[in-house]
């Protein structure tokens, strides 16, 4: 696996998420390169929720590659610690990915009928957060995974 890439749906707008994304993007490129690629959003001033999330679905799914590892994060997606976040990075480095793709949907989430059979749903927290804020919230589990792997002394048990 040489890099990680986050796409999202929509502009990061609070200046504070900006800036941790910033600070984490920098901390995670000392262990693998990280690329982040914004979707626009659809219009929410016409039709509905299903054809807004239908939509931003469609457009997340031309990012996908299926020579890669896809990972959609969603609510009803896998749990795992973040001892396990690293423990099964560490599981897919010598599968030969050449890339982790982490989709982040957007305020409606994912069209789940368009998915592909054989993605990969990771659930970040049993609490809700806003999207723009799971934008931070992945990055930083994502650079506590590589420092457990390491075994550097970012994480505390």
């Amino acid at each position: 696996m040489r890099s990680v890439r986050l796409i999202w749906i929509g502009k990061t707008q609070l200046p504070f998420v900006q800036d941790g994304i910033s600070i984490y993007q920098k901390k995670l490129s000392h262990y693998i390169k990280v690329e982040t690629e914004e979707i626009r959003p659809a219009k929410y001033d016409s039709g509905t929720v299903d054809q807004w999330r239908r939509h931003e679905t469609e457009k997340l799914l031309k990012q996908l590659n299926s020579n890669e590892l896809n990972v959609f994060l969603d609510e009803n997606g896998k749990r795992k610690t973040s001892t396990g976040l690293a423990s099964w990075f560490e599981k897919q480095m010598p599968l030969g990915w050449p890339r982790i793709n982490f989709f982040i949907g957007g305020a409606y989430g994912f069209e789940k009928s368009l998915l592909p059979a054989n993605v990969t749903y990771l659930r970040l927290s049993d609490m809700t957060f806003t999207h723009q804020m799971v934008r931070l919230i992945l990055l930083e589990q994502l650079y506590r995974a590589f420092t457990i792997i390491r075994g550097e002394p970012y994480h505390h048990e």
